[in-house]
């Protein structure tokens, strides 16, 4: 979900993915998706509390909004090198296989001679059963570490227990060009037996970077219909871990076979694009 950019767009952002997560450290341009030819559309959608969908940024803007640094961080230059930040709130630890699986699709996407790492940060002592937006601000302030400058553009991704009070069935918002935060309360309550935790956490940190990067059509307009019009932002193939439901509880009755935790061609021609 992105607002103001959250996800769960009520005023946030939120399909299998295609197997192949696992390439890392290439760069080579993505392919031209299948069934996908109608031209760009014209104008942003965006509504207050919704991504903004204004100008992409060519430096650094760590507190503007959802998806202005993606061609930062998708381009090798000025910053060559990503640090993406884990914050967790005590007892709701991050997956190291999560974390792994999310490194390597940035590895894959990005281009950053000078390397990407995805780390864990600061433990935070205590949460609150709901978030705001002011809330998650105030606690990544209160907790961030890293910001982008010189050679080195960052994340930061937090970890969180109870709910987004704008959307409760979100379990993740993306609310700043570089800040995430995920609801792992709710992940908890979106797993079944036949949709895994594991699976979740992992789709749901994707996505959620995915609109980091300006997934789908935040300030640009694809050349691909592949966005979702009942659910701005989001893809119209559930095969892609940009589809809505993947970061909204409805991912344990839609996506009964799990969720995707990849993009699709259509998002990485996006990112290929917008890499240049």
């Amino acid at each position: 979900m992105l607002v103001a950019s959250a996800c769960s767009v009520s005023n946030p952002v939120v399909g299998p993915s295609t197997p192949g997560a696992s390439a890392r450290g290439s760069n080579a341009g993505s392919p031209a998706p299948r069934n996908s030819s109608h031209p760009p559309g014209s104008t942003s959608r965006a509504a207050p509390g919704q991504t903004n969908g204004g100008a992409l940024a060519s430096g650094y803007a760590d507190d503007a909004a959802v998806g202005a640094m993606a061609r930062t961080y998708l381009r090798g230059s000025p910053a060559t090198s990503l640090t993406v930040e884990v914050d967790w709130v005590s007892g709701r630890d991050p997956s190291g296989t999560a974390l792994d699986h999310l490194s390597a699709i940035l590895r894959r996407e990005l281009d950053k001679p000078g390397g990407i790492r995805v780390a864990l940060g600061n433990r935070i002592a205590s949460g609150r059963s709901t978030w705001s937006l002011e809330d998650l601000v105030s606690l990544e302030k209160a907790n961030r570490s890293g910001h982008s400058g010189g050679g080195r553009a960052t994340m930061w991704i937090c970890y969180v227990n109870g709910s987004f009070a704008e959307n409760a069935n979100a379990l993740a918002v993306a609310f700043s060009a570089s800040s995430a935060a995920i609801f792992r309360d709710r992940i908890d309550d979106a797993t079944t037996s036949l949709v895994l935790e594991p699976e979740i956490e992992r789709s749901v940190i994707v996505h959620e970077v995915g609109h980091l990067l300006a997934l789908v059509n935040i300030g640009y307009r694809s050349r691909y219909d592949h966005e979702d019009p009942q659910h701005p932002h989001h893809s119209n193939n559930p095969d892609s871990v940009m589809y809505w439901a993947v970061e909204d509880v409805s991912v344990r009755n839609i996506l009964r076979g799990g969720p995707p935790d990849d993009f699709d061609d259509a998002d990485r021609a996006d990112l290929a694009m917008l890499r240049g």
